[in-house]
């Protein structure tokens, strides 16, 4: 299964992408994984994380497929060239 979000807004520098899990109710809710990256990290503007390499809570990680992926998808608005 893929779930696409856009959320439409640049970024640049440190990035802290958090999934949660809303009860309900809407009102309790559960840090299912997070993300942690540097937008200079990132080439081709797309980030790939497997399961081994994003942040879940320790016994939270069978939840998980072996073969899980995180996937960032990032257009900036220009380039720097070094």
């Amino acid at each position: 299964m893929l779930v696409k979000i856009d959320i439409r807004c640049h970024v640049q520098g440190d990035v802290v992408l958090e999934c949660i899990h809303l009860s309900d109710d809407f009102v309790g809710e559960e840090v299912m994984f997070r993300v942690m990256f540097h937008t200079a990290f990132v080439r081709s503007n797309i980030l790939t994380l497997s399961r081994d390499e994003i942040d879940i809570q320790w016994d939270a990680k069978d939840q998980f497929p072996k073969d899980f992926k995180f996937e960032v998808s990032c257009c900036f608005p220009y380039v720097i060239v070094f």
